[in-house]
């Protein structure tokens, strides 16, 4: 009765057992059958008896007691970290003062709500109430599928809602827009399209993302529960290893020609354009090289003496391919020259537009290429054609958003590619279960044992597809309108809608989810799948 801590109690019942069972053994010696002996040992099993109940149910308790005010302490924090984060987010959408009212299109004027905005908050609100159920954690692919192709779905109706509607229009009125579009500083809108071919590149763009999705989603069509259902990978796991070889060969080639043809739009032969033309070209050779040099193995990629030498070969070059662009590309189209002083009054200048979004467009494109080849070396043979699938859709995804900038505003457009994103993550076989991680793609290139590096390519692996669409989302930048940079003011504008808002929107999107998912974990901390389930996820 008296207080003392648990650990002097515990210490106390030992000892009182320990003593027990010495005096039923001193007495067994003498006299086994004496009724003195039996009670000794009978104290000695109940001293015993007594320690272990007392010390199971403090080792319990150690594990699975939680300081509740501790977490929601910090659950607290979370929620006001969500709301600073949302509040700059708004101050940033809603633009400063000083922009002129002509710069904004129809639809930033608009104060209405449209479908596709009320379907991304309905959405996201969609996502955070499935995460309290783990039936959903384990199948969380089902949602995002969901969400994403009823999204693009949505930008299929509007275009052709739109469509039908400039072709009710006045000849006056398409000539305008003929012009707004030959102004336009996109390369993807520079090609002079007439408004027929626009309109059919809008739709094919949209329905180019719905197609590769559906791909996507039966490429693995079980999450964790029903892994055993039929997919396409498992088909082609029991094929012919040559099929395998071949779609991975395939994606490499598209991959490059499609880096080419990006290249292209930029309408230079600058010396770091070729250069990093060829360097493209022939990290693309070193990964094919790599494929038809494996033996390959549709599960699990081989690494051998002759691999491991081609891989590091192609980090190098890779390496230093990105640095350099990064680097060099302000000095390739420079935002500031003489032929790029305003020349007008008004103080906008087509050359310094040109400059900007042909420098970033550069930095992102290649950045986008060299990650697709980077995954294509690092993923499962088996899932190359998912690759080249999400790139597809990044790439329908700029050129739709470059031609329909009237019908979406932009952080409807950021959080479309962030979902398609969250999309091609589950397209390429990830789930929630820690079981899905893959770990021989991760010794890749690496001749030892090197924890952090392969924990590096494993985060690379793991998270191949929701840093492919961050990256794409550089190259869906610089075909943004930033003609309004001559002044500091209009400098500030443009960062703030061509930077600001495309990197902290995703970051909110996350920072709902983890918070609302902490919460769930506070709720479910009693729960019997919280080990299984809730923490991996």
């Amino acid at each position: 009765m008296l207080p003392e801590s648990t650990e002097k109690k515990l210490c106390r019942l030992l000892s009182k057992a320990f003593a027990s069972h010495r005096s039923s053994l001193l007495h067994r010696d003498s006299n086994f059958r004496s009724v003195e002996a039996a009670g000794l040992f009978g104290a000695a099993v109940d001293s015993y008896s007594g320690f272990l109940r007392h010390a199971s149910e403090w080792l319990s308790h150690r594990a699975t007691d939680k300081p509740l005010y501790l977490l929601a302490s910090a659950i607290s924090l979370m929620i006001i970290s969500c709301f600073s984060l949302a509040g700059i987010i708004s101050c940033i959408f809603k633009g400063p003062p000083q922009i002129k009212v002509e710069h904004h299109s129809e639809l930033d004027l608009d104060k209405n709500w449209h479908l596709d905005e009320v379907f991304i908050l309905m959405g996201i609100f969609l996502y955070v109430a499935s995460l309290g159920s783990s039936s959903f954690v384990e199948e969380e692919q089902y949602i995002w599928h969901f969400l994403t192709s009823t999204l693009y779905l949505i930008f299929l109706i509007k275009t052709v809602q739109s469509i039908l509607k400039e072709s009710n229009s006045t000849l006056v009125h398409r000539s305008e827009t003929k012009t707004f579009h030959k102004n336009n500083s996109s390369y993807l809108a520079s090609y002079k399209l007439i408004p027929g071919q626009q309109d059919g590149c809008k739709l094919y763009t949209v329905l180019i993302v719905l197609v590769a999705g559906r791909i996507l989603r039966a490429w693995y069509q079980g999450g964790i529960n029903w892994v055993h259902f039929p997919d396409i990978s498992k088909i082609l796991n029991q094929s012919d290893s040559s099929i395998v070889k071949s779609l991975q060969t395939i994606s490499v080639l598209a991959v490059v020609v499609l880096y080419s043809v990006s290249l292209m739009l930029l309408r230079t032969r600058r010396i770091l354009i070729i250069g990093l033309w060829l360097s493209h070209l022939s990290c693309g050779l070193l990964v094919m090289l790599h494929i038809w040099k494996s033996q390959v193995d549709t599960s699990v990629p081989i690494n051998n003496h002759s691999t491991t030498s081609i891989a590091q070969i192609f980090y190098v070059i890779a390496s230093i391919s990105v640095t350099c662009t990064f680097l060099l590309s302000p000095w390739i189209f420079p935002t500031h020259s003489k032929e790029a002083e305003p020349t007008s009054s008004s103080g906008s200048n087509p050359e310094k537009a040109h400059g900007l979004n042909h420098s970033v467009f550069l930095t992102g494109v290649t950045y986008t290429m060299f990650w697709c080849l980077l995954q294509l070396l690092l993923q499962q043979p088996i899932n190359a054609v998912p690759v080249l699938l999400i790139l597809l859709q990044i790439i329908s995804s700029v050129i739709y958003f470059s031609l329909e900038k009237s019908l979406h505003r932009q952080w409807v457009q950021v959080v479309a590619m962030q979902f398609l994103g969250m999309t091609g993550h589950f397209g390429l076989g990830n789930t929630n279960s820690l079981a899905s991680i893959d770990v021989a793609g991760a010794f890749i290139g690496i001749s030892s044992y090197s924890t952090v590096l392969s924990g590096v390519l494993m985060f690379i692996i793991t998270y191949g597809s929701p840093l492919l669409l961050y990256l794409g989302m550089v190259v869906h930048m610089s075909v943004k309108d930033s003609n309004d940079i001559s002044t500091p003011q209009q400098w500030s504008s443009v960062l703030s809608r061509m930077i600001a808002l495309p990197c902290l929107l995703p970051l909110l999107v996350n920072s709902i989810a983890l918070t609302s998912y902490t919460i769930v974990l506070l709720l479910m901390r009693n729960h019997l799948f919280v080990w299984s389930v809730f923490s991996p996820k």
